[in-house]
């Protein structure tokens, strides 16, 4: 059996990465036959399913070879040896359509996984895409795009093994006849050339098919995630009829390229079968003049029967071709979208490399955060956060907080200048590093399939003691039905909004990172509980503690709180000095 690599070996190229090299139609499909050592299952696929296909052909022309040399004559022992001969031909048949399947399945396999990976890579890249996608589009691109497109070893495998099939025929019919044979012979190249033109609106039906159903895709994966904002808006109705738009274009485009398909497929079976049937009449007509005899009349019938198959198959090459190049073409499509955060300068791009032990060399008072308020249009208001800090930001404007936090965890490029991460500035820093000092999780952050444990501690089995405390998670956690290892379905569905987001601030408060950047994380719990988890902030003197919030209880907790993005100049002090100088921060925090 032909071995396969591990996985660990893909991808060969990075996405994104190689700017001489992009991903193109052409390349997917050279990385999905061949890489990572996939020529050898291709290879033996091909040879496993051609030989089936030649056994398959010698079939009807050993039956003939035995009417005219044994039954005719009447001679037993000559009927055994070509019944003999059958058996073989039979038992070849068998074991090399199971060595051609199972070869090509792993390659199918092998490949299905390894396009699956490229998506996945370029979505999660550290850099991000410049371009939004929904998850539902990325998932179709991910799972029935990667699918089709893999299937080219089916069809490579398919098509050498149509192609062996119809050569042994023809050889057959040149061997019976050589007019039957020559027919076949032009036949082919004819009727795939008919077939070749036909094929260009299948193409584009494909590609029209599957953007379509990923839009429906999309837009289900959100409502569902976004249901119970939906109720509570009263929006259900609207969702429900943009969906439905959605979903019937979907149909429509299925529909469109179903036909097209039929179509194709009606004439491709209408040209060999009348074709093929001028040629069993033929047959019938030499054995009628004595030009064959009767052992060859059976021979060509049932060659005639058998090679409709295969030259069905060839006549389909083109349309299954045509669908997996659009598939082809909207991962390619993928791979190539420009990162949302620029690569650094390359003279720059080694300061990375030592910055991880600046803060060592510098002590643990050195500013581990600074963000800066003189850069350009920049409205955040400028601060920095050492360890045992806790910050509060204030920002009226909901809009530019999410933009702080988006650009604080390196989703959104930050202008040179604008942040500074151990003393360096976060443009000239890799995403990687950065991630790795400075965790900012979204406000809308979700919870996925599986425990308690492994949604607020992903990344170690321990839950600290502090962080659950601090999240004010306990009490809840020891009501459910198997406390940390209850299992939590649909996105946590089964809890409430608070529950929900203590779990999710728990998980923030796990992270390893020396900065902590938290956005508006008790929204939705009651003023008892918001207390419990802003004296609970106070016990990570490890870490710089950043809170972009307005709420007054967890601004009344951190030393220090600057607000900007309100007329005038960016204001600091503490939550008290701040009331009681500050018109504009009474009016956004209150009391």
């Amino acid at each position: 059996m032909v071995s396969m690599p591990s996985s660990s070996a893909i991808p060969s190229c990075p996405p994104g990465r190689n700017k001489q090299a992009p991903w193109k139609v052409s390349r997917l499909f050279n990385y999905a036959l061949l890489a990572n050592g996939r020529w050898k299952l291709l290879l033996a696929g091909c040879a496993g399913l051609a030989l089936h296909q030649v056994s398959e052909a010698l079939v009807p022309a050993t039956i003939g070879a035995a009417v005219d040399n044994a039954i005719q004559p009447n001679d037993p022992g000559a009927l055994l040896g070509w019944l003999g001969a059958l058996a073989v031909v039979f038992v070849v048949l068998a074991l090399s359509w199971r060595l051609g399947t199972l070869a090509t399945e792993r390659s199918f396999l092998y490949s299905s996984h390894d396009l699956r990976q490229l998506a996945v890579e370029r979505t999660l890249h550290p850099r991000g895409m410049e371009a939004r996608r929904a998850p539902g589009e990325i998932v179709a691109i991910a799972s029935s795009d990667a699918d089709r497109v893999a299937g080219l070893s089916w069809l490579i495998a398919g098509a050498l093994a149509a192609a062996a099939g119809v050569i042994t025929s023809a050889v057959t019919l040149l061997l019976i006849s050589v007019p039957l044979g020559l027919a076949v012979l032009v036949a082919t190249p004819v009727m795939l050339l008919i077939m070749r033109r036909l094929t260009k609106p299948l193409e584009d039906r494909s590609d029209v098919e599957q953007s379509t159903a990923a839009r429906a895709g999309a837009l289900a994966t959100d409502f569902i995630t976004g249901s119970r904002p939906l109720k509570g808006l009263g929006a259900e109705d609207a969702a429900v009829t943009r969906y439905r738009t959605a979903s019937r274009a979907s149909l429509q485009a299925g529909l469109r390229a179903v036909r097209s398909r039929s179509a194709y497929n009606g004439a491709s079976t209408a040209l060999s079968a009348a074709f093929l049937a001028g040629i069993a009449f033929f047959a019938a007509w030499f054995a009628v003049q004595g030009s064959i005899t009767v052992g060859q009349l059976v021979a060509v019938v049932g060659v005639t029967q058998f090679v409709q198959g295969p030259m069905a198959a060839l006549g389909y090459l083109s349309v299954e071709l045509a669908r997996k190049r659009a598939s082809a073409a909207r991962i390619a499509v993928l791979l190539a979208e420009p990162e949302a955060v620029p690569a650094p300068e390359a003279k720059r791009s080694t300061a990375a490399a030592g910055s991880a032990g600046t803060v060592a060399s510098r002590g643990v008072s050195a500013p581990l955060l600074e963000l800066r308020g003189n850069t350009g249009n920049s409205t955040f208001p400028p601060f920095t956060a050492s360890a045992g800090d806790i910050v509060g930001v204030v920002l009226p404007d909901g809009t530019q907080a999410r933009l702080l936090v988006d650009t604080l965890g390196f989703r959104t490029p930050a202008p040179r200048g604008l942040v500074s991460i151990d003393g360096q500035d976060a443009a000239d820093l890799d995403p990687v590093h950065v991630r790795s000092r400075v965790f900012a999780d979204s406000h809308d952050g979700v919870l996925f399939r599986g425990s308690v444990r492994e949604n607020v501690a992903p990344a170690d089995s321990h839950l600290e003691e502090r962080a659950m405390a601090a999240a004010a998670v306990e009490d809840f956690v020891s009501q459910l039905p198997d406390g940390t290892e209850t299992v939590l379905t649909g996105h946590g569905q089964s809890l409430s909004g608070g529950q929900r987001q203590r779990l999710v601030l728990g998980r923030s408060l796990h992270q390893k990172q020396a900065v902590l950047v938290l956005h508006d994380p008790t929204t939705a719990v009651d003023t008892a509980t918001e207390a419990v988890i802003a004296d609970g902030l106070r016990n990570f003197p490890d870490k710089a503690l950043v809170l972009v919030t307005t709420s007054p209880t967890l601004l009344a907790a951190c030393h220090r709180v600057v607000m900007g993005g309100a007329d005038g100049p960016p204001e600091t002090g503490t939550h008290h000095e701040l009331l009681a100088t500050s018109a504009g921060y009474r009016e956004v925090v209150g009391s």
